[in-house]
């Protein structure tokens, strides 16, 4: 989000803006769930809600291999429901072609104008976010909260931060056990070191084709919807190759 788009209020007397964070959930499992609760508590009072987006049809998977969004989106209602100040977006699924962010988030900023944008990412996507469409200059549109996936310390995200933007710079954090960069465009990028549930949705998919106990990796909600679409998510599932 632009800061100098806003208006000159402190961020307590501001609208609470919202954080975003995006998957496949091809299903949506316990990883993503604690991943957008410790996000959200970490946010506190900077956004009134953290949305899962469901991707539509995105540039680095095959369609094919991915459910239809219709039961992704069902199933990642499923998974929320319950859970005080996250919800589903649903964004994506209404528009043709590639789901690139930059769209998402130039949605988001028109349904919701002046409100900060939280845009949620993992660290080793964050170091490759000059590949994206329009990747850098996503922070015009958005702040980024960066989560490492197994290192604890910032040096990657500071080095990775400069890389990226050669004029980014150290700020104060304003988020408890964070590091913050300015960069260009307006947009701020937290680092939280928050624990990573190394779950993995690939795995999840090969043991439930092989008729294996998948508790505990997928909300209960999920598994039910997987059951009752069983010969659907059959289908889509093996076309990743992986046995019946």
């Amino acid at each position: 989000m632009r800061r100098d788009a806003g208006t000159s209020d402190s961020p307590s007397r501001r609208a609470p803006g919202r954080a975003l964070l995006g998957g496949s959930f091809n299903p949506p499992h316990v990883g993503h769930l604690r991943l957008a609760i410790e996000v959200r508590e970490a946010l506190g009072g900077l956004v009134d809600m953290l949305d899962l987006v469901p991707c539509g049809n995105p540039p680095h998977k095959e369609p094919d291999s991915l459910l239809p969004f219709a039961l992704r989106a069902e199933m990642t209602r499923a998974a929320v429901r319950g859970l005080s100040g996250i919800g589903v977006s649903e964004e994506e699924g209404s528009r043709r072609g590639r789901s690139y962010t930059w769209d998402t988030l130039s949605g988001y900023r028109q349904a919701l104008p002046g409100r900060e944008l939280y845009f949620v990412i993992g660290m080793p996507d964050f170091a490759q976010i000059h590949t994206w469409h329009r990747g850098l200059e996503l922070p015009r549109l958005c702040h980024f909260v960066v989560v490492a996936r197994g290192e604890q310390t910032d040096a990657p995200f500071r080095e990775a931060a400069r890389r990226l933007w050669p004029d980014a710079c150290s700020v104060p954090p304003l988020l408890p056990q964070s590091s913050c960069m300015a960069l260009p465009g307006g947009g701020l990028a937290h680092y939280l070191p928050l624990p990573w549930l190394a779950v993995s949705a690939s795995r999840i998919r090969r043991r439930w084709l092989d008729g294996l106990n998948v508790d505990f990796l997928i909300p209960r909600a999920v598994d039910e919807l997987l059951r009752i679409r069983h010969k659907e998510v059959a289908e889509h599932w093996k076309s990743d190759g992986m046995p019946c």
